[in-house]
């Protein structure tokens, strides 16, 4: 009687259909979570390269707003769509204090490209914010005045355009879809 059960192999083949089976679903579900995965990275790829272009046309668009203002003592915008922080003024003038701030007449304030913003637009459905600080100015590099020497002709001296350099820190921030933030930083030269 023994040897007959132990020789019998009904069921066999029940058994390893379902183990085959499980294993097959194991993999599945593997294969499914690893595409899943793989799509949810691309999508923030996706949002992450949006976010930076957008936050790098911040830093380009800042750049004719500087010069504007600083030539002209008002806020164009050259692009018609942006928001320029003119909320502050200086009560003695009427100026805003955004140009002061350029112009370096006023301290670095406590702004922020994500806590009021200079400029702000709107691109593709991405906010951009960008704030611009005034850092420093110093002589144009390899001009006459540079090297303490005396006035040695027309554009040499310190009086001659192009001879101080002034350096501004350009923040600008990209704000997209489901809270996505990047932020790109520059400094920007004005001769």
């Amino acid at each position: 009687m023994k040897y007959r059960i132990t020789n019998n192999e009904k069921g066999v083949a029940l058994v390893v259909g379902t183990l085959l089976l499980l294993v097959a679903t194991a993999v599945g579900v593997i294969a499914l979570s690893t595409s899943t995965t793989n799509v949810m990275i691309s999508g923030n790829q996706r949002l992450s390269e949006i976010n930076f272009a957008a936050a790098d046309s911040g830093v380009s668009v800042s750049i004719p707003v500087i010069k504007n203002a600083i030539s002209e003592r008002d806020i164009v915008s050259p692009y018609g769509e942006i928001t320029v922080d003119v909320t502050d003024t200086d009560p003695s003038n009427g100026i805003p204090d955004f140009i002061d701030e350029l112009v370096g007449e006023l301290p670095m304030n406590n702004d922020t490209a994500s806590n009021e913003p200079d400029l702000s637009f709107l691109l593709n459905n991405t906010t951009v914010n960008v704030d611009v600080d005034y850092l420093y100015r110093d002589y144009a590099k390899g001009t006459a005045i540079e090297y303490a020497s005396g006035y040695e002709g027309i554009g040499k001296g310190a009086g001659g355009k192009g001879s101080v350099e002034v350096y501004y820190a350009i923040n600008s921030l990209g704000i997209g879809n489901v809270g996505s933030e990047t932020e790109v930083c520059a400094i920007y030269r004005d001769k």
